[in-house]
């Protein structure tokens, strides 16, 4: 035991450097999964983005402290003390990622500290070694030294330009960037939906940081941007691929090194970040006798040159070379050969963005009243997971655990994502444009048959919270009785059951989202949970008595939604009526909300709210969305205000 702790402290430099570069590769190659939601890493991800800091933070101490004495280090292990600006670069971050979160970003200003602090003490760890008395060392040290500032100053530029509130600083980035594209035609291209998103980038970013279309500057056009989704004509399918890009561009202005890597200044740094490297590899190489050192010290020293020219190379690749901008900038210069080579690597399906995939997760959480109440319909094979959360469930029971850890662990365990289809996309297309037509557009108000929302005014008045639980338990009873197989009312089906167990997933872990408090969500849901297990203490749990205490538990809560017999007609109601809905939370949403949601694959409802943004809809524009319109005798249409459920007549 005492040999192997000799060992470790021996080389316990060694370690944490080969760590320090081994989260760094981990971090590059991962940094982008999270745009496309890879949420069983995002855990990972998280804790190695905290880690790869501390660890490089740590070291540095460590090596300053070695520094101060004469120690076995000192003498027997040099080169350690170049490894110094090596983990300058290291702390610098990868281009793929430089913000975990948004509020990262806000607190550029404390990573402008932790720069100063950083370089300060690697250039004393420098020079308090005796490194700086053998050439060798000395002037490729220099030389990292600057690469390794260099790369550290890019990381807090990076997050400066991430930073909502730095508005004027993006501005003038943007001016500088800034490249004029024709205004897309009904039918447009694939390259000309990129070559919009770029020139709207701006806009976008207002939108995010809290300003409204008519707050936006005159410069930057934001009427030409909605003027093509409020075309009669234009084709869904391109304007939600339009959404899509707008916010993947966005993702990386804000998570990424891109907003800094198309900037002159930017270009440059990096440039001269790679000479630097490059000329203190050479020296090292070439300059004085490496006998001298240790082979493991001297073998580290080139893997770490090494692992920084590929992590270089492959960052220049995936974010300059393979990227819109670099596309969009060949086609304004008119160099046509390169143009085409570079729409040839961002098109393709390897590392690009094809115009067929998305660059989100595409995913909708899904959360069900039955399951947090443990009455779910079980499947007769249930899976591995599946019996490890019911053994988890029950363990937590068994201890006594209270009703707030049931809920988080509820939250946590029975928690599933389904795919947002075309079916759905087309859903809330079609009824933006009926939102549009609405009395103050010259159209009709929206007749519900079938489902009589037309008599729900008061229900839709109380709390949004008890509103979407009640209508989510009848939608429950309403699918449940819903026997036929017919290939349309099972697709129909399979919407609203997508979209009622979205706006509770919403409800139960984005709160905010909606404008509700979390105390607030959580205290209603348990009061639900309540009443309802209130209820099946005097039955089975078996789905017959499940649903008859459902059906007593919305009759209890006084819901006028009336439930006929299932047929198309009323699915199809049922299915509008969950779409006006998301459609009202995303139009009330606040955009900060959804720039966190960027980082984690992107909500659904941020799609929406974009989406609605282009339409002059949402509380970013000119038409805030209410959810139900005032009593018809509350005086004459003139109000600009747009309404979920229009109870009014022409």
């Amino acid at each position: 035991m005492g040999t192997l702790l000799r060992l470790l402290n021996e080389w316990e430099i060694q370690l944490l450097v080969l760590l320090s570069f081994m989260l760094q590769i981990f971090l590059f190659f991962t940094g982008s999964l999270r745009q496309r939601g890879a949420k069983f890493l995002s855990g990972i991800i998280w804790i190695a983005y905290l880690v790869a800091d501390m660890v490089a933070v740590y070291t540095l101490g460590l090596l300053s402290k070695q520094a101060e004495n004469t120690t076995q280090l000192t003498e027997n292990h040099p080169l350690a003390f170049f490894w110094a600006p090596f983990l300058l670069l290291h702390l610098g971050g990868q281009d793929t990622i430089t913000a975990f979160s948004l509020e990262d970003n806000s607190l550029w200003l404390r990573h402008l500290l932790n720069l100063i602090i950083q370089v300060v003490l690697a250039l004393y760890v420098f020079w308090k070694s005796t490194a700086w008395r053998n050439v060798q060392i000395l002037v490729p040290g220099i030389f990292m030294f600057v690469a390794g500032i260099i790369k550290y100053g890019e990381r807090t530029m990076a997050l400066m330009y991430g930073n909502l509130q730095n508005i004027s600083g993006y501005n003038s980035n943007e001016e500088e960037n800034r490249l004029t594209h024709p205004e897309l035609e009904e039918d447009a291209s694939y390259s000309s939906i990129i070559s919009f998103s770029l020139d709207s980038a701006p806009i976008v970013r207002h939108l995010f940081a809290g300003f409204t279309l008519f707050q936006i500057p005159e410069g930057f056009s934001a009427t030409t941007w909605t003027s093509y989704a409020r075309s009669h004509h234009v084709q869904q399918a391109k304007l939600a691929k339009l959404v899509d890009v707008e916010l993947g561009i966005m993702y990386c202005d804000v998570y990424t090194k891109a907003a800094v890597l198309r900037t002159r200044s930017g270009i440059i740094l990096r440039c001269t970040s790679q000479v630097s490297a490059f000329l203190a590899l050479v020296l090292f190489f070439t300059v004085g006798n490496k006998q001298r050192y240790n082979r493991v010290d001297t073998a580290i020293t080139y893997m770490l040159f090494m692992g920084c020219f590929f992590l270089e190379v492959c960052a220049i690749f995936m974010m300059v070379i393979v990227s819109p901008w670099t596309w969009a900038w060949l086609k304004a210069k008119k160099w046509v050969r390169l143009t085409r080579m570079s729409w040839a690597l961002f098109s393709g399906n390897t590392i690009g963005w094809p115009e067929e995939k998305m660059l989100w997760s595409n995913n909708m959480g899904q959360y069900n009243f039955l399951i947090y109440v443990g009455c779910e319909e079980k499947p007769s094979t249930p899976s591995m997971s599946e019996r490890v959360m019911t053994r988890i469930r029950k363990m937590t029971k068994a201890v006594g655990a209270g009703e707030d850890k049931l809920f988080w662990l509820s939250k946590s365990l029975d928690t599933k994502y389904e795919e947002v289809d075309a079916d759905i996309t087309d859903s809330f297309l079609k009824e933006i444009e009926v939102i549009l037509q609405s009395p103050f557009g010259g159209g009709p108000s929206r007749l519900w048959q079938h489902l009589s929302v037309n008599n729900m005014a008061r229900e839709f008045s109380r709390d949004f919270s008890a509103v979407i639980i009640n209508l989510h338990i009848s939608t429950i009873i309403h699918l449940s009785e819903v026997s036929s197989v017919d290939v349309e009312i099972v697709a129909l089906v399979g919407v609203c059951r997508k979209l009622s167990n979205y706006m509770m997933y919403l409800l139960a872990t984005h709160p905010v989202m909606l404008q509700v408090t979390a105390t607030s969500a959580k205290s209603v849901l348990q009061g639900f949970r309540k009443k309802f297990m209130m209820m099946m203490m005097t039955g089975s749990i078996n789905k017959p008595v499940v649903l008859q205490n459902l059906k007593e538990l919305i009759s209890k809560e006084d819901s006028r939604l009336c439930l006929p017999e299932p047929c198309k007609e009323t699915l199809e109601e049922m299915r509008d009526m969950w779409v006006r809905i998301i459609i009202y939370a995303a139009g009330r949403s606040r955009p900060e909300t959804h720039a966190t949601q960027l980082a984690r694959g992107r909500e659904f409802l941020t799609f929406i709210w974009l989406l609605l943004a282009h339409k002059n809809l949402g509380s970013s524009t000119s038409f805030p969305i209410e959810l139900i319109s005032p009593p018809p005798n509350f005086g004459p249409y003139s109000d600009v205000r747009s309404y979920a459920f229009d109870f009014r007549q022409n």
